[in-house]
């Protein structure tokens, strides 16, 4: 099992990140290899990063049946650079879906949902 409060906690402190963070707790994956889901929350956070003067939001939410991690920033940007075709099939281990939001110079955001 992989508890992603921890996870993300570990990864904050590993990468010295700023970051604004709600988790939730006992949201868990049914993994026993956390490696490439580091990966991909790695991933995330450097993409993100050099889009916003601010620091990333991210919240970790626990509902009946899953989990739903967001990483969001506020933006001015009108286009985002393309976001990776390999995280989503990196995810299917772990049950996840990846989804991106942007709202033209306002926000962007990068959702993973935890089945």
């Amino acid at each position: 099992m992989i508890d992603l409060r921890k996870l993300l906690l570990m990864i904050k402190e590993n990468k010295e990140m700023k970051a604004n963070m709600s988790l939730e707790f006992d949201c868990l994956v049914e993994a026993d290899n956390s490696d490439m889901l580091i990966r991909v929350i790695n991933y995330i956070i450097n993409y993100l990063t050099p889009l916003t003067e601010k620091d990333i939001e991210i919240s970790l939410n626990a509902y009946r049946g899953g989990s739903t991690l967001s990483f969001a920033i506020s933006t001015g940007l009108q286009e985002l650079p393309e976001f990776s075709d390999k995280i989503v099939p990196a995810l299917e281990p772990y049950k996840a879906t990846c989804e991106v939001k942007h709202q033209q110079g306002v926000f962007a955001q990068v959702i993973l949902t935890f089945a």
